[in-house]
Order: structure tokens, then sequence, then C-alpha cells
């Protein structure tokens, strides 16, 4: 074996197959085209579906976007033109997101977006899956990259397409890599399933449980007392943050953990746990550079006073278990502090994300491009609150569950990087 063909070699391969895959560009053995115009006033709510980039783009990160369709008599006439796709054929992104594939997994009608999406027709020398993976994998992405970077180029294009190089092993080997990705992909499917279902589950379970729906009893088997209205400025007083910027902030090790607004926007839970979460250092900081009372507690909530939007306007978490490294919450964030030992540690988290608790935050926020809500404003808000040992049960039922997640998500991150170590690996 030349160099060259040890080259094109993959490092991890099935028994049985030993000869170089072939160097070729997709325009040696695929028709690749786009499609003839539709007009946005030819969208229809029902019919055939048309695919635009959004679609793919959704498609590709297991999420789905409000479909749009075309009659069935203009698909027809259209399809005359240009053909009809057919399984095993792939839509990949021209623009935005650029190179993200569909794969079509039938022959049913469907017809896509001219300019922003790219028909790639299978002739059937390829296996569809293992097309699919190829787009979807670090050495297509990686030429993508390298192309976009040469200039200042916007689109991939049909030409680049057909030039785009390939190494391409026998169709049975592809049908053998295809079928073990594709088993790997539907594990990671199954589990994504799995999280979403418990997540749905814990939002039903805060629904009755906030509204009173269903209601725990004492250990006894006794009714817990009525829960009580008070208002947040009542149970609560406030600690003073920082104003450190992101860029204060560093990954690399310090002696002093921060909490960013945009990290309870958008990966802290209800419940923190500093040893459990990836919290930045404060950049050259140190314990003696801040007040005794400005390090977070046990039973602190940490509210997020600004965001884009409503979602995470006023967004927050409770603190239920520190690390030694101290911790300090910065820009954009209140720190409510428990006024009273009537609040159970880890009951303050979830209420606050409660249905009822989100809707009055929202009425609060204020703001066009950039929402916030004042302290004045959150001290309003009405809490009701049940008997502590209630609180006790509800924030236990709900944290059991929250580490059902937690391990679903770094079940989904492992198969995701054991997935990502294949690609690397079985492709040249």
């Amino acid at each position: 074996m030349t160099q060259t063909e040890q080259q094109n070699v993959p490092a991890l391969r099935f028994p049985g197959f030993e000869e170089a895959w072939e160097a070729l560009k997709l325009g040696n053995f695929l028709e690749i085209k786009s499609a003839s115009r539709v007009h946005k006033d030819e969208w229809r709510e029902t019919g055939v579906p048309f695919f635009r980039s959004s679609d793919v783009v959704s498609a590709f990160k297991g999420n789905e976007n409000k479909k749009a369709f075309i009659s069935n008599t203009l698909f027809e006439k259209l399809a005359k033109k240009s053909g009809k796709v057919a399984k095993g054929d792939l839509l990949v992104t021209g623009g935005g997101s650029i190179g993200i594939p569909y794969l079509i997994q039938s022959d049913a009608p469907l017809y896509f977006k001219d300019a922003d999406l790219l028909w790639v027709r299978n002739s059937g020398e390829v296996e569809g899956f293992y097309l699919y993976t190829f787009f979807s994998g670090p050495i297509f992405r990686r030429y993508v990259q390298s192309i976009t970077h040469i200039g200042t180029i916007s689109h991939y294009t049909i030409e680049q397409a057909r030039a785009t190089p390939i190494n391409l092993p026998t169709l049975p080997e592809q049908q053998k890599i295809a079928g073990f990705l594709g088993a790997v992909d539907e594990r990671i499917a199954q589990v994504t399933r799995k999280k979403t279902l418990l997540e749905d589950y814990k939002k039903g379970c805060m629904q009755q449980l906030f509204s009173q729906s269903i209601r725990f009893k004492d250990d006894q088997g006794n009714d817990f007392p009525d829960w009580e209205e008070k208002l947040l400025g009542d149970v609560f007083s406030w600690v003073n943050t920082n104003s450190l910027s992101r860029e204060r902030l560093t990954y690399e090790g310090g002696t002093v953990q921060n909490i960013h607004y945009g990290d309870i926007h958008t990966k802290f839970s209800a419940n923190f746990r500093q040893g459990s979460e990836n919290v930045p250092f404060v950049k050259d900081g140190t314990p003696s550079d801040f007040k005794d009372e400005l390090f977070c507690k046990v039973g602190d909530v940490i509210i997020a006073d600004a965001s884009e939007d409503y979602a995470d306007i006023g967004k927050a978490i409770e603190v239920v278990e520190l690390a030694e490294i101290p911790l300090v919450a910065g820009l954009h964030t209140f720190i409510a502090r428990p006024a009273s030992t009537d609040l159970e540690v880890g009951f303050s988290g979830y209420l606050l994300r409660c249905e009822n608790m989100r809707r009055q935050i929202v009425r609060i926020a204020q703001g066009i491009s950039v929402l916030g809500v004042s302290k004045r404003n959150i001290e309003k808000l009405s809490l009701s609150l049940p008997h502590p040992d209630e609180q006790r049960k509800i924030a236990d039922f709900l944290s059991a569950i929250d580490t059902k997640i937690d391990l679903l998500a770094k079940e989904l991150e492992q198969a995701k990087t054991f997935k990502k170590g294949l690609l690397q690996q079985m492709f040249v």
C-alpha cells in the first residue's frame, strides 16, 4: 500500500475491509442542484411539506419549526421541471448555518426553498445515512470552515458542493459504518426522549404542587396547615453584589468564584450546588477584595435582574451547597437572603420558578430591547408559603427528579462524546 493509500485508511475499521478509500469529489458521483422558485404567497397551511433552511437546522438539532406547505398542484408542476426528491437524497443548507444536512427518509412528496438549500441526489452508489454522517462530521465541518475563511463567502454554493473532497469506501463498508453509527444515534435519541419526558413530568408536577392541586401529608398522614400569603420583601433581605463583567472572569482557576447573570439564564440549576457547576473565577481576585457579607451563603437566592427576553428575566437560583472556594454574585444579579428560618433550604429555588411566580415577574419587567426588574418591585411579589415540613417534602421530591434529569444529561453528553470520537476515527 502506497503512502497516499495509507493516508486514505481510517484508524478504526470493521474486520474484513482492507482496501484504501477512494479520494473523490462529491460532484464525481452525485448530482447536486437547486429547486425552482416558490414565492411566499404560494405557501399554504396544508399540502406538500415545503422545507426551508430553518427546518433543516431545527431537524438537525432535534427540534421542529412550524412547517410551511405548498399545494399538490404546484408541487406536481414544479416536480416536472426539477424532479422529485427520493429516499436517500439529502437537503444541505447553503446559507446561514452552512452545510447542515437533512436525510430524506421516504419517497413521500416534499419540496424545498431555492437558493437556501442544495439538493444532493443520491445515485445509489453511496449509502444515504453514510453521506448524512459525512456532512455532519468533523472532516466536512473543517472543510467548510476553511473555504469560509479563504474569502468573504456567506454561502455554500452548488459549485463548492460539487468540488467538496470526500474519501469513499466501498458500498458494503459504507453500510456497515452507517448501521453502527445509526445505532449510536438511536441511543442518543432514546436518552434525549427520556430526558424530555422527565422534564415535562417535572413541569407538570410543579404546576400541580404550587397551585396546591396536589398536597403532601405529614408523616402521620395528616393534612399540613394552609399555605400563607406573604410578600417577598417580608421574607428576604437584600445583600449587595459586585459589578464584574464577563471580561473580568476566567475558567482557568482562582481563589474566588463569581456567579454571572448569563449563567443563571443558560445553565445553572434551580438548586445550585457550587461543586457541581462550572462557575468562573474572578481574574486576579482574592477573598480580601470583598467584604464578608458579600459572600454567598446556603439559602441565598440569586436573581438575574436583566435579560433580552421574558423567559429569563428575573430567573433565580438558590444556593443549597457551597464549596470551599468563596462565592460571590456579580453583574446584573440580586442576592435575596432569607430573613427568617421559615424557609427550608432547597424550596425557594423551585418556588421562584413556578408558573405563578413567573407570571408575576413578567408583569413587573420593564424595558424594550433589554428587560429589567427592580428590587422595589420584586419585594412586592406575593409568595404562597407552605409549612416548613411541607416545603421540605416538595423540595426533596423535585430535587429527586432533577437528579434523574442530571444523570440523563450526563449520559447524553457521554454518548455524544463517544459518537464524536467515532467520527474522528472512522472517517478519513
